[in-house]
């Protein structure tokens, strides 16, 4: 397409349809081999008429000669034709034949971008200043060298142009803009009139199809716009914003809350059962204290040679059983940790309650003395 589009901006304003010089010509039809041997004898009994009117009679004597007359012409016409067709079937196998094919391509597409023809009932354009002027010269300098040619006189008329002062091209200038508002009017009334809604339809139009034809001859395609239907918009969830805080803080009540008669069991307590029924699903190894861990390290550190021993030794793989009973043993590990546990905590608190007792009954004994 690049090519065609490259062929197609060497076309100027008024080129021509490109003819192919190099594809073999078309023969003759029966009528036109019988109308190029009768229209010398036609001329010479028809002296005054005219290409179009000699070739009315020569139809009309061609309709009226019999089948008998005719056999011969188109019996030599059917030969042309078969030669003809075989020329043109080798000729289209050249590279000759696809290079005219693009420049006939790229003459088509320069067809679509003519202009429309011009409004005949339109106001006429006004002329500007610079044409104003020159026409008014132009019979001045012919007087004075009447041998120049067009181009040469419309060089000269410039020059006087350019060598006017300001205050000598004033009154032309002035002249073209009132030229120019009076057109401007006519126009707007002129634009009103159906002379020229039929003009611009037919030019809205005609715009139409050249851009409907260049398209096809360039290979784009329309897209057609698919109707879907459109669905009902959500409706958006309103955003819960967070209540701000009080930067004041809220006054405590003086009086004391009164407390529950039934005792609540301790926050320790409930978290030790609540860990020890979530570790019954999963049993995990109890937790060494640091004597115990310091004894085993300074065992190991002792005993070297064991190690050595049971390393070297490849170790069995463990049976079902054998797991089972591991994880037994640690889970009653587990247990009795944590009884020990919560027997030091409640021992430790007993113990703290009764050391405030003997502190109080000693105060009590020194107030007394």
């Amino acid at each position: 397409m690049e090519a065609v589009m490259e062929i197609e901006h060497g076309f100027g304003k008024g080129s021509k349809k490109p003819v192919d010089k190099a594809a073999p010509k078309r023969f003759l039809s029966a009528f036109f081999q019988w109308a190029n041997k009768m229209r010398p004898s036609v001329k010479k009994d028809n002296p005054d008429a005219t290409i179009g009117e000699l070739g009315k009679i020569l139809g009309d004597m061609w309709g009226k000669t019999k089948a008998a007359d005719r056999a011969s012409y188109e019996a030599k016409a059917e030969k042309d034709k078969a030669a003809y067709h075989a020329k043109v079937e080798k000729y289209k196998k050249t590279s000759g034949y696809k290079k005219f094919q693009l420049t006939l391509h790229a003459w088509k597409i320069h067809e679509t971008k003519k202009p429309y023809p011009r409004d005949l009932n339109a106001p006429k354009r006004p002329l500007t200043a610079y044409m104003l002027y020159t026409g008014s010269v132009r019979a001045d300098i012919l007087k004075e060298s009447p041998d120049l040619s067009a181009t040469e006189v419309l060089t000269e008329q410039s020059v006087w142009w350019k060598a006017l002062s300001a205050k000598d091209r004033k009154p032309w200038i002035e002249k073209a803009e009132a030229e120019k508002e009076k057109y401007q009017k006519k126009l707007a009334r002129y634009i009103k009139t159906s002379d020229y809604q039929t003009w611009a339809a037919g030019r809205d139009k005609y715009k139409q199809d050249m851009k409907e034809k260049r398209n096809k001859l360039m290979g784009i395609k329309k897209r057609a716009r698919s109707v879907s239907k459109r669905k009902p918009a959500k409706k958006q969830k309103r955003s819960r914003t967070p209540k701000r805080r009080s930067r004041t803080p809220k006054r405590r009540s003086r009086t004391p809350k009164r407390r529950s008669r039934t005792p609540k069991p301790s926050r320790r307590r409930r978290s030790s059962r609540r860990s020890s029924k979530r570790r019954a699903r999963t049993p995990k190894a109890p937790k060494r204290s640091r004597r115990s861990s310091r004894r085993r390290s300074a065992r190991r550190s002792r005993t070297p040679k064991r190690s050595a021993r049971r390393s070297s030794t490849p170790k069995s793989s463990k049976s079902s059983a054998s797991r089972s009973s591991s994880r037994r043993t640690s889970r009653s590990r587990s247990r009795k940790s944590r009884r020990s546990r919560s027997s030091r905590r409640r021992s430790s608190g007993r113990r703290s309650k009764r050391a405030v007792r003997r502190k109080a009954k000693k105060s009590a004994d020194s107030g007394m003395e």
